[in-house]
């Protein structure tokens, strides 16, 4: 009988068992289909309560950002808001951020002959127009293209009701001007000294130059310039296309003239072996000799030191010392295996003496300038965007060890 009965009993319990699983499967934990969303003003989404039975009740947390009424959340104006559901006295919440629809450029420098897109985010583009087509124009599509120097701004009317507007700086290579100013060939002379000493928090190495040959570089000793020329029709380098005041070697520690092939070495900010002195844009030319820029004290650049003072002297150990975007010029644009002429010079010179004349620079400021990392200006004429990517840039070594600086 007692067998009998123990038989029973676990049919019994058997028989219970899918019934349970049932009764938690009808119990399952509710949950908010989202817990973090991110919308723009002027647009809306959905909300669900999933596994909720009953009546849900819909807040949040401020209306003047975003409002909801079962489950649809439309949004205002920029914040963050939370969005909560409550249901059999338990809480879920959705954090909501919402911005304010923008352009994807507000300011744009574009090569002329170069083109780029225009796009609204958060909003629909219903029409562009152009401030000035002579300088850029606009399509139906948003795509912007540089046709001549100068500045324009492009406008875009949208589905919000809003025209946002982009300002636009268009520039020639100077290789395509046919009378360049000496400002187009020393863009320096129009810059500021943030401009001219700043660092813009990019750090990778170029991936890319023009061909190598594309540009021929002389060092005037005598005169404390480096002037950057392009090659002719006829195969010579006789087209300017930049010139930089520099420092050069002290007596003692001269810098070496020749002819030399740039070397495939490149830094982009780092510290001079036994010494508590930085650069920028560090272009090997031969053994410890360097392009770079002016020195400063830390890995800041608001630590300029009085170097500045000493562009257009012969102070260095042998390295030519340049303005930040001189420095930086020669850093993306001359490939390894291009000439470089170091030369003594001479007063006799007299069109190289007129050059230097007039590389006049900025002052440094008598009031220590709070320089930010990315957020310096940014005026020259030309942009890293456009560089020819005609051949690799592969890193090489420093076979003549530390730079001389």
């Amino acid at each position: 009988m007692k067998k009998i009965f123990r038989i029973l009993l676990l049919a019994l319990v058997c028989c219970m068992l899918p019934l349970t699983a049932a009764g938690k499967a009808n119990a399952a934990e509710a949950s908010l289909s989202s817990s973090k969303k991110t919308t723009y003003s002027g647009k809306g989404f959905s909300l669900t309560l999933d596994n909720a039975a009953g009546s849900v009740e819909w807040l949040s947390s401020d209306e003047k950002i975003a409002t909801v009424t079962n489950g649809k959340v439309s949004a205002h104006t920029a914040g963050t808001v939370t969005i909560t559901a409550k249901y059999n006295n338990v809480s879920y919440s959705c954090e909501v951020t919402v911005k304010e629809p923008f352009l994807n450029f507000s300011s744009k420098r574009v090569m002329v002959g170069k083109s780029f897109s225009l796009v609204p985010q958060g909003t629909k583009a219903l029409s562009y127009f152009t401030q000035n087509d002579r300088i850029a124009s606009v399509d139906e599509n948003g795509t912007v293209t540089a046709k001549d120097s100068g500045k324009t701004v492009i406008y875009v009317k949208c589905s919000n009701g809003r025209t946002y507007a982009c300002s636009i700086t268009t520039y020639m290579p100077i290789q395509l001007k046919e009378n360049p100013s000496f400002e187009d060939l020393a863009p320096t002379v129009n810059m500021s000294f943030e401009e001219l000493v700043g660092d813009n928090g990019i750090y990778d190495l170029p991936k890319g130059f023009a061909q190598v040959g594309t540009y021929k570089l002389i060092v005037d000793l005598y005169h404390k310039v480096v002037l950057a020329y392009a090659m002719d029709d006829n195969g010579k380098y006789t087209i300017p296309v930049r010139y930089m005041l520099c420092s050069v070697g002290a007596p003692e520690t001269p810098t070496p003239t020749g002819t030399f092939k740039m070397e495939s070495f490149r830094l982009r900010y780092e510290i001079f072996a036994n010494t508590n002195s930085y650069a920028q844009y560090w272009s090997i030319i031969k053994g410890r000799i360097y392009f770079h820029s002016i020195l400063y004290s830390s890995f800041d650049a608001s630590d300029y030191t009085g170097s500045w003072n000493n562009l257009g002297k012969a102070v260095s150990h042998g390295c030519i010392r340049l303005t930040v975007p001189d420095a930086r010029w020669i850093w993306y644009n001359v490939a390894p295996g291009s000439t470089i002429v170091i030369r003594s010079g001479s007063s006799d010179d007299k069109a190289t003496a007129e050059i230097r004349s007039k590389l006049k620079l900025a002052s440094m400021p008598s009031t220590r300038a709070k320089l930010k990392k990315g957020q310096v200006p940014y005026t020259d004429n030309w942009s890293m965007e456009d560089v020819p990517h005609e051949v690799d840039f592969v890193q090489g070594s420093q076979n003549g060890g530390e730079a001389a600086y």
